[in-house]
Order: C-alpha cells, then structure tokens, then sequence
C-alpha cells in the first residue's frame, strides 16, 4: 500500500503507528465481498488490543474507487454488529479495507469512508484480487493464512 497523506494526513500518521508497532504482524483478511477487510484480527483467532484507541477525525476527501484502502467504520460502532442501523461517522480505528470495484456509495455513507492510502501498483492489486478469490471460494469464516499481514 502507498499512504495519501495528501488526502488523510491524521488518518495516515495514526495507521503508521500501529505498523510501526508491530500490531498488524499476523492478522489476516477476513471479509470479502465488495472489498476485503483487514484490521487487528489474527489469523488464528482472537485480535489484537489497540492502545491508540479510536480515531477521532474522518478526513473523508479521496474517492473509495477500485484499489483504494479505507477506513471502516466497524470497529467503532456503538452496541451493534453487523445488522448496525447507526454508525458513528466520524470515527474509525485500526479497521480498514481495500476496495474491489467503484464504491462510490462509500464517499457519503455513514459520513464517509475516509481514503488513507491506495493499493501500489498493478502486480499489487493481482494479490488483492487473489485473496478476494480465496475468501470467496473458502467461505468469510475460514482465515486464509497466506493472506497475512506483514
């Protein structure tokens, strides 16, 4: 991935610290649908404690177009799961997806899904595209542990 911090200087400076620290090292992929989603999920069960807390500022400007890595919503919603009929928009956390197609729905959803970086280059996005395939044909409960976060 290649951070924006042109489009999420906050967004990219809190994501930075928790690589940094180590904190995505085996987690894994673990949704596929429309995007895949990442975040301090381990690939054998459990997550991992986030010390930085919430992020407190959605600098929703870029566009959730193909091959662009978002902020999610997910790990900050108030008392639901994944029937929420509320999200707090401005608000995100270690939770984060890479878009598989046009998303423009997600630019205004929910006060926005704030773009902080993009996927590199070309032979990138052949990797996302393959753990999108191998979520789809494994089922979203199973973890792909060559899908893991380095």
């Amino acid at each position: 991935m290649k951070l924006r911090p042109d489009l999420a200087p906050q967004t990219c400076q809190y994501i930075s610290k928790i690589v940094s620290d180590g904190l995505y090292n085996g987690c894994c992929f673990y949704r596929a649908d429309f995007v895949i989603q990442a975040g301090l999920t381990k690939a054998t069960g459990g997550n991992v404690a986030n010390p930085y807390g919430r992020l407190t500022v959605n600098e929703s400007k870029g566009h959730n177009g193909r091959g662009s890595v978002a902020i999610a919503h997910w790990d900050c919603v108030e008392g639901c799961g994944t029937s929420c009929t509320k999200h707090a928009p401005d608000c995100g956390g270690s939770e984060w997806f890479i878009n598989l197609k046009d998303n423009a729905h997600l630019d205004t959803t929910w006060g926005g899904y704030c773009v902080f970086a993009e996927v590199a280059d070309g032979n990138s996005m052949q990797v996302v595209d393959a753990i999108e395939k191998a979520k789809k044909s494994n089922g979203q409960n199973i973890p792909i542990n060559r899908a893991v976060l380095q």
